[in-house]
């Protein structure tokens, strides 16, 4: 039944729109996504049954769906309109982080179950992804780190129980691949891909997904919703980094909010293998903890940095928990940078002067917290927008002109979704090609070009 229902469901294009299967029943409603993590953070252990990691997945898709919603027209933005978009964008992506993290968590600890505890709800989890009537076929792209978050946990599981799940999961993740390529081709079929001239055609199964999710959350709607305010100019005589700076045809790589337990390392042996420096911005929480005492608790995840480190990469500071710091002052506001100050002092070699913050969002008030901690301001003036476009093709298009327009600068990546990985093999050498040079900074500010030759 699944292996037919995952097909179905990915069935080609009838007259112009997907070929939906609905079941004869009222879509439920979604937990909004601060509410879902609330719900796997709140005991101390993940509760029986799948209803919580559910509702959380349901709300994850929800997020997707509405930023896709929300970038759709992104070629007719400008000014007002699109800075209205990238703030209420911001805000979606600062509640998914949330939502993420604490799932990320619960599928890892459900993981290290044994097989009767730990497969019931997996398989009803997988179940949601291949037979729910409700979902679309892109809607699968969503579905990428959480099948790769459970695929890695289970790594070392040699039971046959291990072994069945992880069959599944990976076919499951080979339809992803499958629908993903059929998108991309679609999109470089139209744009060419890579900022190439356009080769006619149409978008078909792509542009009836984004019909039908117009139809269920209006854009107007979205765009009137909460929002956090997009990174502005740099504030005079504040002394940050933003990219513009650099001399032409200069570019500094950077990635924020991990270390991610998948993608962060991939990330890293890319750049190794192409020689290109970088710079990673990493949360707080993601490294460790700090006890009542004040003693540091370093997590697993420390070890993704300490690599990051011995390979010569740059690592910043991002906060303890990617929160809303323009909203902070007093000691939150300390406490969220000095949380990730320590734990990054605690790991050999990955303590900096850089700090990035969330969203850039930050008012004269931040900048002057930093200053306690000797922390200077680094953001960007290239943003791929990987972190709402699922799309790799077009997460390169736009970085790729963005370039043309700039011809220098700092790009935002993430290393908590998979799209890095699969647009720098494209980027790197066409950027090579033109004569841009990658640079980093070093740990206190200061520009670090490559070596001639």
């Amino acid at each position: 039944m699944r292996p037919v229902a995952f097909a179905l469901l990915a069935s080609a294009v009838l007259a112009g729109g997907f070929l939906f299967l609905r079941r004869h029943r009222p879509v439920r409603p979604v937990q909004p996504p601060l509410e879902a993590a609330s719900a796997l953070a709140a005991p101390k252990e993940l509760p029986d049954g799948a209803t919580p990691l559910l509702e959380a997945l349901r709300s994850d898709l929800q997020v997707h769906r509405q930023l896709i919603v929300l970038f759709a027209d992104e070629a007719i933005f400008s000014g007002p309109a699109l800075n209205q978009a990238l703030a209420v964008g911001h805000r979606l992506h600062h509640e998914r982080r949330e939502l993420v993290h604490q799932l990320n968590k619960a599928l890892v600890q459900l993981a290290a179950r044994s097989a009767p505890q730990r497969d019931p709800i997996i398989s009803s989890l997988l179940d949601w992804m291949e037979q729910d009537g409700d979902l679309l076929t892109p809607d699968r792209l969503a579905f990428r780190d959480t099948l790769r978050i459970l695929l890695k946990a289970l790594q070392t599981d040699s039971t046959p129980e291990g072994a069945a799940l992880k069959q599944r999961l990976t076919r499951d993740l080979a339809e992803v691949d499958r629908v993903e390529a059929q998108v991309e081709s679609e999109y470089q079929r139209v744009f060419g891909g890579s900022a190439a001239a356009p080769k006619g055609g149409a978008r078909d199964v792509w542009n009836a997904y984004v019909a039908e999710l117009q139809r269920r959350l209006p854009v107007q709607q979205l765009l009137g919703s909460e929002a956090i305010p997009s990174p502005a100019e740099k504030l005079a005589g504040s002394g940050e980094i933003t990219g513009t700076e650099l001399p032409d045809k200069v570019l500094i790589l950077s990635f924020d909010d991990g270390p991610h337990r998948v993608y962060t390392e991939e990330i890293r042996t890319l750049l190794q293998k192409e020689g290109v420096p970088a710079m990673f911005f990493e949360v707080g929480r993601n490294l460790g903890t700090q006890e009542a005492g004040g003693s540091l608790k370093l997590g697993h995840l420390s070890t993704i940095t300490e690599d990051l480190v011995k390979g010569g990469f740059l690592v910043g500071n991002h906060s303890y928990s990617h929160a809303q710091l323009s909203k902070e002052t007093g000691a939150p506001l300390d406490q969220e940078i000095r949380e990730t100050d320590q734990l990054l002092r605690a790991i050999p070699g990955a303590h900096s002067q850089l700090f990035r913050f969330p969203y850039g969002a930050r008012t004269a008030v931040q900048l002057r917290a930093l200053e306690a901690f000797q922390l200077r301001s680094v953001l960007w003036n290239i943003d791929s927008l990987d972190w709402a476009d699922p799309v790799p093709s077009s997460v390169a298009d736009r970085v790729l002109k963005l370039i043309t327009h700039e011809r220098r600068g700092i790009i935002l990546f993430h290393d908590i979704h998979d799209r890095a990985g699969k647009v720098l093999p494209v980027l790197i050498p066409r950027l090579r090609a033109e004569g841009y040079r990658f640079a980093t900074l070093d740990p206190t500010g200061k520009l670090v070009l490559p070596e001639a030759g």
